[in-house]
């Protein structure tokens, strides 16, 4: 699931500015700002014409509009690059392998999941529904840095009709960079709100309005996840997991091996692994809710960081990474990577004991570490015994200023079909947020997905994604800040602090007038 969430830190190279959102609202019409052209990168800067109602006169474009123009061309993975000399055959783009009947019109749908048990689901889909559509066709394009790419697309006028998967939601919704679907979904006769969870419509709304319908996955985010061996090491019964965050730090205690030349051969839990570390883009923030509150509040537009509770949550975090150093995981996570999608990652491959994951782990898992048995559980709380669970999920949005919405949409409408999200569920085993497909999963399909489909009835608390609306900012200052806890550089009391000043601080500067 690691493609599922794009790295904080990139997030916020166009949205963690107010040059940024200001550039996006003037185009998206919120000011007078002139569109910016896209020109060939080796061509010298071009005037754009203003709109007639500001002037008559041609106005340069500013250095921001000509950067965003120049990223708005997406970067997606070649049907086939050329191989090193002597080097191995590369492996085929199976996007590029899907049908286009010739002579028929064709939109482009960009998402950000990328590897390649997501790219092949993609491809299939792509395929089923040109298979089926003779009014036009479907052009599926897999985009990195899709956050920042997708603003500047918009921003410069090259928006793709439709778009799912990775993008700062709230953020998009928020500054008007996604079009309202309210009257689409009025004349559907696809889309039933009554079958979409109730959280997951929630989070796809601002203001009354809706911006987002969940597609693709949308379903539970937190379990605590086991590698079997570990288990059968320390003779825990599945019955009796580590539950709560002593008896889990013990566990990994225990677990994490450091060779006598101070490498880790085997590590208990990265908290910061998967959905303990993800913050945003669909997934609601794990320590807050472990720690009993709610980091921002969307009727007041106030944050909650400096308080005992985060700062409980910080120490618990380094304490982790004391059992062998923050300097051995930082190098271990990076060689060998995180999630579960990834065959060579720490929890596939072996090396690590334990992570925090979503309902995706069980299906992902069964390809990417088939040799391998997994058990799940619930994942800690500073309240003992307490089942919590949370929502969330992905979005199809159509993106402002897009060509053909009304196509678009009815890609929207395909990807919350029965036959889109069975190809989904057999190639990753995401769940779409319907109640009625939940209820005809095969969940023995996948071993430990009925874990997750059974807390649905039974977590208290169940939590749900926080529609924030500079939340890339904030996940971001988050990963910094609690880095520098875990390298004893900032205590946990300060860091909570330094986030508490730099969220407040960052929403005054976006929204002066408040949000």
């Amino acid at each position: 699931m690691d493609s599922l969430v794009l790295r904080r830190r990139q997030l916020v190279k166009l949205l963690g500015t107010t040059t940024a959102i200001s550039m996006l609202v003037a185009a998206c019409g919120g000011g007078q700002a002139p569109a910016a052209t896209t020109a060939p990168s080796n061509a010298q800067p071009q005037p754009t014409q203003a709109p007639q109602a500001a002037s008559a006169q041609p106005t340069a474009t500013t250095a921001a509009q000509q950067q965003a123009a120049a990223a708005a061309t997406p970067t997606a993975a070649p049907a086939n690059a050329a191989a090193p000399a002597g080097g191995p055959t590369p492996t085929p783009n199976p996007l590029a392998s899907v049908p286009i009947k010739a002579g028929k019109k064709t939109i482009d749908w960009w998402f950000g999941w990328g590897g390649m048990t997501a790219l092949n689901t993609f491809a299939a889909l792509g395929k089923d529904f040109n298979t089926k559509h003779d009014d036009f066709q479907l052009k599926p394009l897999q985009i990195s840095n899709i956050t920042e790419k997708l603003l500047a697309a918009i921003a410069g006028g090259t928006a793709p009709a439709v778009e799912t998967g990775n993008i700062v939601y709230a953020q998009f919704w928020v500054t008007g960079a996604a079009q309202p679907l309210d009257d689409y979904i009025k004349s559907s006769k696809v889309i039933d709100m009554n079958d979409i969870f109730d959280a997951n419509i929630k989070s796809g709304q601002w203001k009354g309005k809706t911006y987002g319908i969940s597609a693709v996955e949308g379903f539970l985010r937190w379990g605590l996840c086991f590698n079997q061996k570990f288990l059968d090491q320390k003779g825990i019964k599945a019955s009796d997991l580590p539950s709560d965050f002593d008896s889990l730090y013990q566990f990994a205690k225990e677990t994490s091996v450091v060779s006598s030349s101070g490498a880790i051969q085997t590590l208990g839990i990265d908290p910061l692994d998967a959905m303990g570390g993800s913050f945003g883009d669909g997934d609601p923030f794990y320590w807050p809710a472990a720690y009993g509150f709610k980091y921002y509040d969307e009727s007041t537009g106030k944050y909650n960081f400096n308080n005992d509770q985060m700062i409980q949550a910080m120490t618990m975090i380094q304490k982790f990474y004391d059992i062998v150093g923050a300097d051995k995981i930082a190098g271990f996570t990076k060689s060998y990577g995180t999630w579960t999608e990834s065959p060579t990652a720490m929890f596939p491959s072996g090396v690590e004991a334990a992570n925090i994951n979503g309902y995706w782990a069980p299906g992902e898992l069964a390809k990417s570490s088939p040799n391998n048995k997994f058990v799940y559980g619930w994942v800690p709380t500073i309240q003992k015994g307490q089942k919590l669970q949370s929502t969330g999920g992905h979005y199809g949005m159509l993106p402002k200023g897009g060509p053909d919405p009304d196509l678009g949409f009815q890609v929207i409408e395909y990807l919350n079909t029965k036959d889109a999200m069975d190809i989904i569920f057999n190639g990753t085993g995401w769940i779409g947020a319907h109640k009625s497909y939940l209820k005809s999963l095969n969940v023995s399909q996948y071993a430990g997905l009925d874990f997750f489909v059974n807390s649905a009835d039974t977590a208290n608390p169940m939590w749900s994604v926080i529609v924030d609306p500079i939340q890339s900012f904030v996940s971001d200052q988050w990963s910094k800040i609690q880095d520098s806890i875990n390298f004893h550089k900032v205590t946990p009391k300060d860091g909570a602090a330094q986030l508490q000043k730099a969220a407040d601080n960052e929403m005054k500067n976006q929204f002066p007038n408040g949000v």
